[in-house]
């Protein structure tokens, strides 16, 4: 069918023709789904066979990704009440200036902070009274330099307890120990 429209200079005429009408299918095609999803299209076995690769493949990496980069698992610290967090974390490596702390709960005060040159915390070094408070996040950090009672951290592992006490109730002590490795 052929429409007749004027277009351009009075009394032109230029034929124009109707697309031609195209309902949905209501069902799929002989071919089942995939006959539906590729019907009307130029597309060879092979094509279709890389492109369905390609789609399980992008599946898998953000399924692999959410499994394998999650490092939020909770430590042990965070079960001990008034700890926030650890100043370096368990099993971290880190410098021989490497600052050492605690981050608190409000509400909580560090009571004692000891550094050993071993994983299993014999010989510890008292540094309580060169131990910073940073006002407002409750975070105490030693900061080993020369002068000081620690000057570096030992090479390999380095084990820290603190001391903890709850302000509302003096008296009762909560102690927490960690390891971390000096490169």
């Amino acid at each position: 069918m052929s429409v007749w429209l004027p277009i351009g200079v009075i009394g032109e005429t230029v034929p124009v023709r109707s697309p031609p009408s195209v309902s949905p299918p209501t069902r799929p095609p002989a071919g089942g789904i995939r006959g539906w999803v590729w019907q009307d299209r130029d597309v060879p076995g092979r094509q279709r066979l890389i492109f369905a690769a390609l789609v399980l493949a992008g599946i898998g990496l953000f399924v692999a990704a959410g499994l394998i980069g999650n490092d939020n698992s909770p430590d042990q610290a965070l079960s001990t009440p008034g700890v926030e967090g650890l100043i370096p974390r368990r099993g971290d490596e880190v410098l021989r200036q490497q600052r050492v702390g605690i981050d608190l709960e409000p509400g909580f005060r560090l009571v004692s902070l000891t550094i050993s040159p071993d994983a299993r915390c014999r010989r510890p070094v008292e540094v309580i009274s060169e131990v910073r408070r940073v006002e407002g996040l409750e975070q105490y950090v030693y900061q080993p330099a020369e002068g000081k009672i620690v000057e570096f951290l030992s090479a390999d592992e380095n084990c820290v307890v603190a001391t903890i006490e709850e302000i509302a109730a003096p008296g009762r002590l909560s102690e927490i120990e960690w390891t971390f490795t000096v490169a």
